[in-house]
């Protein structure tokens, strides 16, 4: 297995769901819980993403079986998704432009109200917020890659570990936000986005690649595992 795609992977995972960037929209919605509510969130709020990437992860090239859509043209239509999101990264855009929403005190102790809470926000938040049609792409492309049992297994880890970063990003969302400031996460914002482009090209060259074999240079086509 080479650790270059591995670690590709996982900055690609980690640059899609954009932890940063999504960080103020993810207070926008929580800022009238309590702190202890806001953290319980985060945690079910990474959790939840979790979830949802394994399940494209695992079930995805079945689910485009069933729509008779073949593997390069789906990752030629990825990179221009990939491609699309990163542009409006660099330009520093939101996702969304509106408030976030109150959401209704509940009682009960506090995984009783994180829930209540993570029942409102996991839409928009968590969907599309986070895991939307880019995230779902790059999941689905790299599980492609992964008919080696190691880099299966490893794709899994990495899936963990960006879930993981995103709910260190959200559960440090009020002292991060306070550090770095606006300036400073449109600044985070539109590097990742410039690392969302190069890896949306990568896409394209491995989909032209195994439409056309043999015409591209191979030392710039990630096939291996």
């Amino acid at each position: 297995m080479e650790w270059s795609l591995f670690f590709n992977s996982l900055i690609g995972i980690i640059a899609i769901l954009n932890p940063i960037g999504n960080m103020p929209i993810f207070m926008e919605h929580v800022e009238n819980e309590t702190p202890k509510v806001q953290q319980t969130v985060a945690v079910m709020m990474a959790l939840s993403i979790f979830i949802l990437m394994l399940v494209f992860f695992l079930f995805g090239n079945r689910i485009l079986g069933m729509f008779g859509i073949t593997l390069p043209a789906f990752r030629l239509a990825g990179s221009i998704m990939i491609l699309l999101v990163g542009l409006r990264m660099l330009q520093g855009k939101s996702k969304f432009e509106n408030h976030g929403i109150e959401t209704a005190a509940v009682s009960g102790d506090t995984f009783d109200q994180a829930r209540n809470s993570l029942s409102h926000i996991l839409v928009p938040v968590g969907m599309p917020l986070f895991i939307g049609p880019g995230t779902i792409t790059t999941v689905i492309l790299y599980s492609e890659k992964s008919a080696d049992i190691t880099y299966f297994l490893m794709m899994i880890i990495a899936l963990f570990l960006s879930a993981c970063l995103v709910g260190i990003v959200l559960l440090s969302s009020n002292y991060i936000f306070e550090k770095i400031g606006r300036n400073g996460t449109q600044i985070v914002v539109r590097f990742m986005g410039m690392i969302l482009c190069a890896i949306a090209m990568q896409f394209m060259i491995d989909g032209i690649a195994q439409l056309l074999p043999g015409v591209l240079n191979t030392a710039f086509i990630h096939t291996g595992h």
